[in-house]
């Protein structure tokens, strides 16, 4: 009971000390000491009782992140790095120091079982043993060279004759070219790049039968993709199609042949396409219609003048009250069309003076 505080390199540690030295050694302890107390009182004679504290250390290797300390070291966010002013020394690399390491394994050569070495061999249970001198040497070694033919790796790089400046392509040497078809050679030729250029190709291509492959076209649609917004409004037959020249393209591919839409905002070809398969793949036919609302779809025609033609039947039973109709129906308006119908639509050039010589 009179044993003290032991302060040993462990994570962790159970002291014994009397309760007269218990407050004076808490108050010496660092801030970062984490301490759980269980007391334990022992009833005798003299009242006497022991505190057992559970003491785990931290320190600062275990308080900082290892990029942290790699910035550090390799001063990567200096002021003379970002204005890049100044004579500059070699520039040293990271390495990585868990290469070649092993769990379990150290320079001591301690071998623990289950964790570098096996729990049972030969039918006994291992103890806790260490290796020998000569074998921890070569360990040591074997990492020690793993280590440095990794870092000379990385170092190797292809050699090349230089160009007219830095890492442009121009002036480089190159080899001599191939043996011609006739059998002429060109061993004693020089060859060197003047300019070397990059190009990309992007092609959008539509396919379709004119068969309704990629689905038909219902009713009203607006859709929006991005930046471009489409209002695609269905029409009678002989109409045609009065839209952008791509959805005129795709149409006929797809099998619509009469149809009103109007692209507002970006005029990017592959918005305009990915817009238009989306509000086609989006729209609600006239069976899901009349599922909903239980009641027939129709359609009237001007040449069948004011007989209905049924489009879709409800799959449940129908709804005998009709649907509601709103004295104002409740319709999205574009305020450019308004403006245009109203006359209030100019053009931005109208007020713009002009110089008169």
């Amino acid at each position: 009971s009179h044993s003290g505080i032991c302060h040993l390199l462990k994570s962790s540690q159970l002291c014994s000390l009397q309760a007269s030295h218990a407050f004076h050694s808490i108050q010496l302890l660092s801030r970062r000491v984490m301490i759980l107390l269980e007391f334990f009182f022992l009833f005798s004679f003299h009242f006497q009782y022991k505190i057992y504290l559970y003491i785990t250390y931290e320190s600062f290797l275990i308080s900082v992140t290892a990029d942290e300390l790699w910035k550090g070291a390799l001063a990567e966010t200096g002021v003379g790095v970002k204005k890049a002013r100044g004579k500059r020394r070699k520039k040293k690399l990271r390495k990585n120091l868990n290469r070649g390491q092993e769990i379990g394994e150290g320079r001591s050569g301690f071998l623990w079982p289950g964790l570098n070495a096996p729990i049972i061999q030969s039918g006994m249970v291992q103890t806790v043993s260490q290796r020998k001198k000569e074998e921890r040497e070569r360990i040591q070694s074997e990492i020690l060279q793993q280590r440095d033919t990794w870092e000379k790796r990385r170092k190797i790089k292809v050699k090349r004759e230089g160009g007219w400046s830095g890492k442009c392509w121009g002036g480089v040497i190159l080899d001599p070219p191939d043996p011609g078809p006739n059998g002429e050679t060109y061993e004693d030729f020089e060859t060197r790049v003047i300019e070397v250029k990059k190009k990309s190709i992007r092609a959008l291509v539509a396919i379709g039968n004119g068969k309704g492959a990629a689905g038909m076209f219902y009713h009203d649609i607006t859709v929006k993709f991005k930046r471009t917004t489409i209002r695609m409004k269905k029409q009678n037959k002989g109409y045609g199609l009065h839209c952008h020249r791509a959805i005129i393209t795709i149409c006929k591919l797809i099998g619509i042949k009469d149809m009103y839409a109007k692209v507002t905002g970006s005029k990017n070809l592959i918005n305009i396409t990915r817009a238009l398969f989306k509000g086609l793949t989006q729209q609600e036919t006239h069976q899901q219609l009349a599922n909903e609302k239980n009641l027939y779809v129709v359609e009237f025609r001007e040449e069948q003048g004011p007989l209905p033609i049924v489009v879709a039947l409800p799959e449940g039973t129908v709804r005998e009250d009709p649907e509601p109709e709103d004295d104002v129906p409740d319709t999205k308006l574009e305020w450019s069309e308004v403006k245009e119908a109203q006359g209030m639509k100019k053009s931005p050039w109208t007020n713009v003076r002009q110089r008169v010589w």
